[in-house]
């Protein structure tokens, strides 16, 4: 009997262990890639999706928190990109580059021991997984690109000034247009400016407290400094896009002033061939608080003409 109490002892450590080791149990984890502790939190079910955060500062949990409907089709592997939310992060400005994030996400995917992934992103984590799927193309299944940035170039930058402008009578411009434009070189934390120029990121300030109401979000000072610094998303990839041949969905929101369809988001779809463009109306930056049905239904429509 003893003998018997010690092996179904073993057994279910090992168990234990197991699961404990396992890089896609759900919940948190961390992993020790490219010399930096990277924190992800693993959630929902069906296939592998990494959505990276941006880069320059805000947390998983920015995410995570906002976008469950995504749960219900991926498996998803939200990541703190190095110095957002728990990771680590470098202090040397050279390590916050593009090819450092492409090369995390990489990592990470060898570290869940993955052949092939799905990718998603917003913003400048759209740019993350477009870059990605320039490099890495063979190790994707599909790419989801969110209010993706493309590059700054004149016709980027003219849209986004017109965009900026477009909002001359809104209470907020004055000072926010002054930031975003470059005017107001007055010294403030990362959390102090964007209380001045989120109101630009919405096509509707009604939505506004639904973002600003979703748990946790956090903001990382070292990361906005040390991509600032690092020349995080100054390389010119349009010409690069065709590159990737797997299935892409673009999503823009019709009132995007940051990341607008004319200059970001027809252009990637324009270069890559195998993708869909959804152009969202009434929304701004932020797609899926704004439109929520509609922006969910043009995922879920487009997964399953992937045959998922």
């Amino acid at each position: 009997m003893k003998s018997f109490r010690i092996t179904l002892f073993l057994f279910f450590l090992f168990q234990y262990y197991s699961f404990a080791q396992n890089p896609l149990s759900k919940g948190e984890h961390y992993a020790n890639i490219n010399g930096l502790k990277l924190h992800y939190v693993v959630s929902g079910k069906g296939p592998i999706c990494i959505f990276p955060t941006p880069g320059w500062g805000p947390n998983l949990d920015a995410y995570k928190n906002s976008m469950p409907e995504l749960e219900k089709t991926f498996t998803m592997v939200w990541l703190d990109t190095r110095a957002s939310g728990l990771s680590e992060g470098s202090d040397n400005p050279e390590d916050y580059q593009t090819n450092d994030f492409i090369e995390d996400i990489e990592q990470l995917r060898i570290h869940l021991k993955q052949e092939k992934v799905w990718i998603a992103g917003h913003s400048m984590g759209g740019w993350q997984v477009l870059n990605y799927g320039i490099k890495y193309n063979k190790n994707l299944n599909g790419i989801i690109a969110i209010a993706a940035f493309a590059g700054l170039d004149q016709m980027a930058q003219d849209e986004y000034v017109k965009a900026i402008q477009k909002r001359s009578s809104a209470p907020y411009y004055a000072a926010g247009s002054k930031m975003l434009l470059g005017q107001d070189t007055t010294k403030r934390t990362l959390q102090e400016n964007m209380g001045y120029i989120m109101p630009f990121y919405f096509h509707d300030q009604a939505n506004l407290p639904k973002f600003m109401a979703v748990e946790n979000v956090k903001l990382s000072q070292k990361a906005w400094e040390m991509t600032s610094k690092g020349g995080l998303g100054s390389e010119q990839i349009l010409d690069l896009l065709p590159k990737i041949t797997v299935p892409t969905l673009v999503l823009v929101g019709d009132d995007d002033f940051i990341c607008d369809q004319i200059s970001h988001a027809s252009r990637i779809h324009k270069a890559i061939k195998n993708s869909h463009l959804a152009v969202i109306k009434n929304a701004g930056h932020f797609i899926w608080i704004e439109q929520p049905e509609v922006f969910f239904g043009e995922i879920n429509n487009w997964m399953k003409k992937q045959k998922l």
